[in-house]
């Protein structure tokens, strides 16, 4: 069984924390951490429905296809909050 995350939670947890890489916040036995370390920038950075969601990692997952879309969402959130957090380490502020 895997732990469920959505963007909403993931939010809330980055403004109670914005200093700390986003990844962390995913659960470790998540199919959004998984998608987190396996997926390419691409495949994450598109936006994801619950009409697109992969049946087969679904069914892997046990995720029904909103979950997976949420999910996806929360990788995308996460990926942004950590490429900012990249940015401000090496001095490069907008």
């Amino acid at each position: 069984m895997t732990s469920n995350i959505n963007s909403t939670i993931l939010i809330s947890r980055i403004k109670d924390d914005a200093d700390q890489y986003a990844v962390e916040f995913l659960p470790p036995d998540s199919f959004a951490r998984h998608a987190y370390e396996t997926k390419s920038f691409p495949a994450i950075r598109k936006a994801h429905t619950a009409a697109s969601a992969d049946a087969a990692e679904c069914e892997k997952w046990g995720l029904t296809a909103q979950e997976w879309a949420d999910e996806m969402d929360a990788v995308r959130v996460a990926l942004a909050h950590d490429m900012k957090l990249d940015l401000i380490s090496k001095g490069i502020t907008m």
